[in-house]
């Protein structure tokens, strides 16, 4: 037997070495698997929402939380409109709160473990393409930033009314060009916001805290939106926590602190 002569590929030696533990990049297209769809109340408002773990073929993980529901029981129409989005691409057309124990990081511990949960059952394991924007905002006078789901696709990348006309996948590159436009936008009122206060530029995020993906940094994300239906132009502050835009695609409503942050890697192996 002939055996191959091997280069040294340091990208995929820093895959391996972070053992499928990295965070994801931002605005990327990326084809994820569900690992967890578990419901949750704001403890500020009441709202109820969605926090999703999803990985990627390489391991890789993404957070993203859908606030969905006002404690009125009224819908908070951008955030469901993702969620009935990711239902439609994944074939789904019930949610049912469903009893389960699922692995969860656990700050205290530093582990993933064991923890009893409600999970939209029909969605653990679904796959589903996702658009996954990076956003800015200001916290603690420094510029942070969040990847948070975008645009949801079918496994094919085609929306659902290019899934039910069979035709070829063309609103995913029209998606990514706003997306892009979004963040960058975005990013400049964050910079607008710092420069105002006189705050520091950079900061950590829940992709590169600057640690190991173990170690004990945390990443804080803005409070649940408001039981009032609020709006603010599309310059205002995304950290002023009281004047939500639910009209402004870069922004899904944000979502309590996170105090189970950061993830420590949970992959089954089977994407």
């Amino acid at each position: 037997m002939n055996f191959p002569t091997i280069q040294l590929n340091e990208a995929v030696a820093l895959k391996a070495g972070t053992g499928g533990g990295m965070f994801f990049d931002g605005n990327t297209e990326q084809l994820v698997k569900i690992g967890r769809a578990q419901y949750t109340t704001s403890s500020n408002t009441g709202s109820i929402g969605l926090e999703f773990d999803v990985f990627n073929a390489e391991g890789q993980k993404g957070y993203f939380t859908l606030w969905f529901m006002r404690q009125d029981g009224s819908f908070i129409d951008f955030s469901y409109g993702k969620l009935q989005s990711i239902m439609a691409v994944t074939g789904v057309t019930t949610l049912t709160p469903t009893p389960a124990t699922i692995s969860k990081y656990d700050y205290d511990a530093g582990k993933d473990v064991p923890t009893q949960m409600t999970v939209a059952n029909e969605l653990m394991n679904k796959y589903f393409t996702g658009l996954f924007i990076n956003e800015f905002e200001v916290y603690q006078g420094e510029k942070k930033t969040k990847t948070q789901l975008f645009a949801a696709f079918n496994q094919k990348r085609q929306t659902l009314q290019e899934q039910k006309d069979q035709s070829a996948p063309q609103q995913i590159e029209i998606q990514k060009e706003r997306m892009i436009e979004y963040s960058s936008k975005s990013e400049a009122t964050a910079d607008n916001t710092l420069r105002a206060n006189g705050g520091q530029q950079g900061g950590f995020n829940n992709q590169q805290t600057g640690h190991s993906p173990n170690a004990g940094a945390t990443y804080q994300r803005g409070p649940a939106p408001t039981q009032q239906n609020n709006s603010a132009p599309n310059n205002a502050p995304m950290n002023n926590q009281n004047s939500i835009n639910p009209n402004n695609p870069a922004s899904n409503g944000g979502g309590p602190v996170d105090d189970d942050i950061p993830f420590k890697p949970h992959f089954d192996g089977q994407f």
